[in-house]
């Protein structure tokens, strides 16, 4: 019988996904149906262009990755889910309002892909 710590996970219990920090990006580095939505935006120079990392939680390997187009004074957003391989997740970009900053809209991102039943 092994010996678990009180209140530490069996690895059965470790399940869904989490996601790195939001690391600034370029336009060249968010995956190009975000990047035509936004280049046609006006004043898209203003707008901040992130991506983070997407892992399971319980095997630890990679799913894939966010973007996230945030344009901080009007708290909207546009977001990209891709995952590792050639599997699509997303047909297009994904518009939704978040409050705060872009830690914000991450987790209002990762929130409306949990409920599509795109992560878990």
């Amino acid at each position: 019988m092994s010996h678990m710590p009180a209140g530490q996970p069996r690895a059965e219990q470790i399940a869904g996904t989490y996601r790195t920090l939001p690391r600034r990006a370029t336009m060249a580095e968010v995956h190009p149906l975000l990047m035509a939505i936004i280049i046609m935006m006006p004043n898209h120079q203003g707008w901040g262009l992130y991506s983070a990392d997407v892992y399971d939680m319980a095997s630890g390997g990679p799913l894939g990755y966010f973007d996230i187009a945030f344009d901080p004074p009007t708290h909207r957003a546009c977001g990209y889910y891709s995952a590792v391989g050639s599997s699509i997740v997303m047909r297009s970009p994904r518009w939704f309002q978040c409050a705060g900053d872009i830690n914000d809209a991450m987790r209002t991102f990762h929130a409306l892909l949990r409920e599509a039943g795109h992560v878990h």
